[in-house]
């Protein structure tokens, strides 16, 4: 897309959309009810998945799915509007994320959530309660001694308590500050100490009371959603599942190609949470549909994908002359996204449609539109394009800029294929 395009401003997206047009969405509220949960990169806004729902739906008895659910905001806004939504998801902090984003509690567990807060505040912070330690690589370097206390402390209690969906509540809010009061930067998404700014952490106590206020608001409001759908998380992930009914609709927001390490990301969050462990982390980052970690020769060996998009063969013959693992890291993203492509298309329903929303990628210099590469081997597949559009980008954490863009407007891709 050129930078003299006409971008169009609007509040929200109209249902009857310009066909390769850019849009700016003004997206008054974009964390209404619980989409303002924890501070998930990479996330999309609730517009863009609410928009495919309620054009791409004829009943609220239709499934929708997310197969990259990531933070879960296709799912919560499934949820919103009505409908039963079921994802894939690989992150254990992000399923947790998920949990608590679309968990109606009732009002016992809304008292509830009251007197768990007030007896973690006793045990936690007025030094009375057993401390855990996480198994971390230089626990000390990322944290300070009173952080690692009072965190070890918060844990104790939270696992102690019985319901699982309070506990998932305060497992979420432990897990929201724990970047926040540790030694790391604030501003990158993965996790760093930075040797020239010397971050003074907040007191672990403000911020678990804050987070606490705030979140408690957000489930109070997404009580009294009259029509509040369920969410399911299923077993697989991505390119492996089984949705419980026929797909109707799918939208989602895959990886960014070589370029974001989700495993690095939420590393201290797991580790805190023991949901992984230092090795089981660095096992887990080979799962991931665009990581870094490949064999190379074995990738070499299967290139069938190249035939499949013509665009994909002319990036990965550019960039195969500069940096022949990196090409092949590209051929093996696409590779991944054909098999979700077949695997999302074999359990759904004849006129079914799926929304992928994606950015470009730049890699050894070469600018990789990865909607252009997806629509040609979809074709192959049995889908044809039913809508295309971009947004711009308006939250920089949110949506990572990719390198090499210089002074360009950052945008997502929406490439809407339907099932033929």
């Amino acid at each position: 897309m050129s930078e003299k395009e006409q971008i169009v401003e609007v509040e929200t997206l109209p249902d009857e959309i310009i066909q390769g047009a850019t849009y700016f969405i003004r997206q008054s509220s974009p964390n209404s009810y619980t989409h303002g949960m924890f501070k998930y990169p990479c996330k999309f806004i609730p517009e863009i998945p609410g928009w495919g729902i309620r054009t791409c739906t004829r009943s609220r008895e239709e499934l929708v799915f997310d197969p990259f659910s990531g933070s879960g905001t296709t799912l919560l806004e499934a949820n919103l509007q009505g409908f039963h939504a079921c994802g894939t998801e690989i992150d254990d902090i992000a399923k947790l994320i998920i949990r608590v984003k679309t968990t109606r509690l009732k009002e016992e567990q809304m008292k509830l959530l009251d007197e768990e807060f007030q007896r973690i505040l006793e045990l936690s912070f007025r030094g009375k309660g057993q401390c855990y330690r996480p198994e971390i690589d230089n626990l000390e370097h990322w944290f300070s001694p009173e952080a690692i206390g009072d965190l070890g402390r918060i844990r104790v209690c939270v696992e102690e308590i019985r319901d699982q969906e309070v506990r998932d509540f305060f497992r979420l809010c432990m897990a929201s500050i724990i970047k926040r009061v540790s030694n790391a930067d604030d501003t990158s998404p993965k996790p760093y100490v930075s040797g020239k700014i010397k971050k003074v952490p907040p007191p672990v106590e403000r911020e678990f009371v804050s987070v606490f206020h705030r979140y408690q608001q957000m489930v109070r409001e997404l009580s009294l959603v009259e029509h509040l759908g369920s969410t399911e998380i299923l077993a697989g992930d991505a390119l492996n599942f089984s949705a419980p009914g026929r797909i109707s609709l799918a939208v989602t927001s895959p990886p960014y190609i070589n370029a974001f390490d989700y495993g690095r990301t939420m590393r201290l969050e797991n580790l805190w949470l023991g949901t992984l462990t230092e090795t089981s982390l660095r096992e887990k980052k080979k799962q991931y549909v665009g990581t870094e970690k490949i064999d190379a020769r074995e990738e070499d060996r299967r290139l069938d994908i190249l035939e499949k998009s013509s665009l994909l063969k002319e990036y990965y013959e550019k960039i195969a002359v500069q940096d022949r693992k990196r090409a092949l890291i590209v051929k093996k993203f696409f590779e991944d996204m054909e098999t979700n492509l077949k695997t999302v298309r074999g359990q759904m329903e004849p006129g079914g449609r799926y929304m992928i929303v994606i950015g470009n990628s730049v890699i050894r210099k070469v600018t990789v539109e990865s909607w252009r590469v997806l629509e040609e081997i979809a074709c192959t597949l049995g889908f044809c394009t039913w809508r295309q559009f971009g947004y711009v980008i308006q939250n920089p954490y949110i949506r990572i800029p990719r390198k090499g863009m210089g002074g360009k407007i950052s945008r997502d891709y929406v490439l809407v294929l339907e099932c033929v």
